[in-house]
């Protein structure tokens, strides 16, 4: 019989991480995919990104709808929220393998739920280190929770180890994050202009920002540091809407303000994952506090200037330029990045460490050769 592999998806961050390996599993004759939709896929203030998701041809997608507020207080109470619904839904279905990726508190929720039901867990992203933010500690809780670690790099599988767990345990598989750039055909920046108003005459800024969730009584004053840099620079810009977060909304308006006033700005909510790839390919800098600088940006040779301490502790290579929120340093970072010789040539000669595109075929190789009546959920420690 085919292994039921269920997987979660809560966002368009990680539904870009997690199509592929969507695709791999539903085209398995071993294996049989089950899809789960909830978080801000369901939100239309975050775009209702469900649509994407369908797009792209899955069907009978299970929907479990949970609040999109971003205050402290909304996404403390969403836990208990996510926990209770998809008790329910453990309840009804048999699943053979869950896959839960990354740090989202979402996956933290869903993986408490799975426990009393014993279900096994696959964990995607464990091992890797974001000190600013509570990601970090919600990714290795989820860690000692799960059964089997696709860690994306060997350093990210030697920390997996000194948590404790067993060396069998851990694959080495590379970041999903990266299968899309093997698998799909980019836009070109003339698409990228008519569709989005973009100018590629000159230069062009990508900027995506989150909340620093270790430091919620400082957004609105990062957020007028970073628009005052952005001002200062004065390019062609495109905004990303910020992540469901702890105090998204204050972001959100701040944006949104800006970029009413000023015609060279272009604020997008997400992104289809092909546009998405086409515009990293396409823009010049990529500007704020977001992974996409670290993980998928080293393919593109693209410049990231990282601001601020959300990526702090997570490995890099030659195209990250750290910064903190002064309106300056920002300024003097893209500057930087957009012009300055010697860091370009390094730019162009970047390999990409977490992965060569082939993650989501490796792991799907791994499940399938996995024998479910020899696969163990009792693990030992191995401190």
């Amino acid at each position: 019989m085919k292994k039921r592999i269920c997987v979660v998806t809560a966002s368009r961050a990680d539904y870009g991480l997690l199509c592929w390996l969507m695709k791999a599993i539903k085209e398995s004759p071993d294996l049989e995919l089950l899809t789960v939709v909830t978080g801000a896929h369901l939100s239309r203030k975050f775009g209702y990104t469900i649509n994407e998701i369908i797009r792209d041809g899955f069907e009978d997608l299970v929907k479990i709808k949970v609040s999109d507020d971003t205050s402290s207080w909304g996404i403390a109470a969403s836990g208990s929220q996510i926990l209770a619904k998809f008790a329910d839904f453990f309840d009804r279905k048999k699943i053979d393998f869950l896959i839960l990726l990354g740090d989202r508190y979402e996956m933290l929720a869903i993986a408490l739920a799975a426990m009393p039901f014993n279900i096994p867990i696959a964990h995607i992203g464990g091992g890797e280190i974001s000190e600013g933010a509570i990601d970090d500690s919600i990714r290795h809780s989820l860690t000692k929770l799960s059964h089997l670690h696709f860690a994306i790099t060997k350093k990210c599988a030697k920390r997996i180890r000194q948590m404790g767990e067993e060396q069998g345990r851990i694959k080495v598989v590379g970041s999903p994050r990266l299968d899309s750039k093997n698998n799909m055909a980019f836009r070109s920046k003339g698409y990228l202009n008519k569709k989005y108003g973009i100018n590629f005459r000159g230069k062009v800024m990508l900027v995506v920002f989150h909340p620093t969730t270790l430091e919620i009584d400082e957004t609105k004053k990062q957020m007028a540091n970073l628009l005052k840099a952005v001002e200062e620079v004065n390019i062609e810009t495109v905004i990303f809407y910020p992540n469901m977060d702890t105090n998204s909304d204050i972001i959100i308006e701040a944006l949104k303000n800006f970029a009413g006033k000023r015609p060279n700005i272009k604020l997008l909510k997400p992104l289809e994952k092909q546009d998405y790839f086409s515009l990293l390919k396409a823009v010049d800098v990529l500007v704020g506090n977001s992974s996409i600088g670290i993980v998928e940006a080293p393919s593109f040779h693209l410049a990231a200037v990282n601001i601020g301490n959300r990526q702090k502790g997570r490995d890099r290579v030659g195209n990250v330029i750290d910064t903190d929120f002064s309106p300056k340093n920002i300024v003097r970072a893209v500057n930087k990045a957009l012009y300055n010789k010697a860091f370009l040539r390094i730019l162009a000669s970047l390999r990409n460490p977490y992965g060569d595109g082939m993650a989501s075929k490796r792991i799907v190789n791994i499940l399938s050769r996995i024998s479910m009546n020899k696969f163990s959920i009792v693990k030992k420690n191995c401190f």
